[in-house]
């Protein structure tokens, strides 16, 4: 798949959180090795033929025969021989100039249908032949392509295919098979090297609360960070009956004598920490439920204009970029028993995904923390997920 080239606005934070997700394990797909030759319906026929007649040649007349069997039907029992042995020989050799490799085009999300190809070329022509790749649902080569023949030149068919798991997937060379000539034996041969796709978590959908219980949480704090320019002041105005509590500009009030209400920016120009943790003894299924959510949180916020980071022991830096980069890291992320509190980002709102119980966290401003349970209420995950 494509990556994203680095901006030159990205932390440094951000190469060290993928630096570390390196280490992570890849999903191994199994790489079973088809058999070069394999004898068609046809080739079976001729093989028992072939075996009758010259059985019938050997055996004694007295055993079976009166007679014995005339030359011209031995001859004919080594020609189909020696047409086997010529398919045998000639038929892997048709495919040698034919040479391709995966084409994964991204993003690609785990349990959905994606579109991935191949490219194609031949320097001098290739017979009909059917293209086979390995299909990650049923761990199974199965034909995608069928060509009535190839002419120098180049070639990019595709097909549709569901990758059941998130992680980075190797995927086995394609295969060519061609039952050319004579259509007796059908021959297999590995076109181009191995393929590798980064397949990212499956994204759900945010309910209805979701974005309430955020906006509750950030205004708590709204008044209260310590950094000059990050609480994205917008106006002053008069206060009006009604008006939050919170909501008022005390130090701007004084100066005025008067009640004074601070605007801000729409929370979409907020920045907000993704933090989840991955301390567990559980089962993976819950496991992948969380993730699913932190992509769901990262795909709904990162639409909105959220400038997000995302943390945890699989990215003990922080990372920071757009939503394929941030759905990257997540792709990659593993069990770990280091505890969240250790990657809380300080002076940024923190939200904190928990399998169970949050733990007591602290920190300025203070992090939200909502468990597996919490989250169902407020973000839908498919149910291939679950």
């Amino acid at each position: 798949m494509a990556r994203r080239r680095a901006q030159p606005g990205d932390q440094q934070v951000a190469t060290a959180g993928l630096a570390s997700l390196a280490k992570r394990p890849v999903v191994e797909l199994p790489d079973p090795v088809p058999r070069l030759l394999r004898v068609e319906g046809l080739g079976w026929m001729m093989l028992y033929v072939a075996a009758v007649l010259i059985g019938l040649r050997v055996i004694q007349p007295s055993q079976l025969l009166p007679i014995r069997l005339p030359h011209p039907l031995l001859m004919l029992a080594l020609a189909l021989l020696a047409t086997l042995a010529v398919a045998a020989w000639r038929s892997p050799r048709r495919l040698k100039t034919v040479s391709g490799e995966w084409v994964t085009p991204g993003p690609i999300h785990a349990g959905e249908e994606a579109t991935v190809g191949a490219a194609l070329a031949t320097s001098g022509g290739a017979p009909p032949f059917t293209l086979e790749a390995f299909n990650p649902t049923t761990k199974r080569f199965s034909p995608v392509v069928r060509l009535k023949g190839m002419g120098a030149g180049s070639l990019k068919p595709s097909w549709t295919v569901r990758f059941p798991k998130r992680g980075l997937v190797r995927l086995p060379p394609l295969i060519a098979r061609c039952d050319q000539p004579f259509g007796v034996l059908s021959a297999t041969r590995a076109i181009g090297e191995a393929g590798e796709v980064l397949v990212l978590p499956a994204i759900g959908s945010s309910k209805k609360g979701l974005h309430a219980r955020l906006r509750s949480w950030l205004e708590l704090h709204s008044t209260t960070t310590a950094d000059a320019g990050e609480d994205e002041l917008a106006q002053l105005r008069d206060y009006r009956p009604g008006d939050a509590p919170h909501s008022i500009h005390w130090r701007a009030s004084a100066r005025a004598r008067t009640l004074l209400v601070a605007e801000r920016h729409a929370l979409g120009c907020r920045r907000l920490a993704l933090v989840v943790d991955t301390a567990t003894d559980v089962d993976g299924a819950r496991f992948e439920r969380l993730l699913c959510a932190a992509a769901t949180l990262v795909h709904e916020l990162g639409s909105q204009g959220w400038s997000l980071t995302l943390h945890g022991a699989f990215a003990p830096s922080g990372v920071h970029g757009d939503r394929e980069r941030l759905l990257e890291a997540l792709a990659l992320a593993g069990p770990d028993q280091r505890p969240v509190a250790d990657f809380l980002p300080p002076g940024v709102p923190a939200l904190v995904l928990c399998l169970g119980t949050p733990p007591e966290l602290f920190g300025t401003p203070r992090p939200l923390a909502m468990s597996l349970a919490e989250l169902d209420q407020l973000v839908h995950i498919p149910s291939r997920v679950r």
